[in-house]
């Protein structure tokens, strides 16, 4: 929880990942995913609660019955709600944590090419943003901005209103698997498809 505090409790800029060691920010991310699960697994629960009592509502005759389901339905979608933005903080939470593991393994090599000035006076809770910034940069001909997402891997186009392309053709695919038996051939095929549509994607950026 400290490390947690640590990074998004207050303004915390990235030379002070200095402090930390990437085995730090991994079990950060790992506790991060185990209440991710956590939320999910509530928002699952809620969801078939909110659907048993449009059933039950279905059924009672009386206005007065059906009028105490649809309160009750809408006291779930609320409390589902709720968690589902809990859910959505978190991921993004766990984005941030994974962007600095791996500039973490990267610090010596943006040292040594005098870069790690650039990120170092950015907080935390505003990388996404700076990512961005610097993928804008990069398009513009900036090429410290392009040897810095060079470096950490990182793509040199979208916006802030854009969804990820490769997390939309993962959860398509899941989609499809979710329309048959999930064997482990159709899984295989699946993993093939996004294997492709990632191959398609990189060769599009280059």
């Amino acid at each position: 929880m400290a490390l947690f505090d640590f990074l998004f409790g207050r303004k915390s800029k990235l030379n002070e990942l200095e402090r930390m060691t990437a085995g730090d920010l991994e079990r950060e991310q790992l506790r991060l995913e185990a209440q991710q699960d956590a939320i999910i697994a509530k928002v699952k629960t809620l969801e078939s609660r909110k659907d048993a009592a449009l059933k039950e509502g279905a059924k009672r005759k009386s206005d007065l019955e059906r009028k105490a389901m649809a309160v009750r339905y809408k006291q779930l979608d609320a409390e589902s709600s709720g968690y589902v933005s809990q859910a959505n903080l978190v991921s993004k939470q766990i984005q941030i944590i994974g962007r600095m593991v791996h500039m973490k393994r990267q610090e010596s090599l943006l040292k040594r090419e005098g870069l790690w000035s650039i990120i170092s006076s950015v907080d935390a809770t505003e990388l996404e943003q700076f990512m961005l910034d610097m993928s804008t940069k990069a398009l513009q001909g900036d090429r410290e901005a392009g040897r810095l997402l060079e470096i950490l891997e990182e793509p040199t186009s979208g916006s802030p209103e854009e969804e990820d392309p490769a997390l939309q053709k993962i959860m398509e695919a899941m989609n499809v698997l979710g329309e048959s038996d999930a064997t482990d051939e159709k899984i295989d095929e699946v993993k093939k498809q996004i294997e492709e549509s990632k191959k398609e994607g990189e060769s599009a950026e280059a």
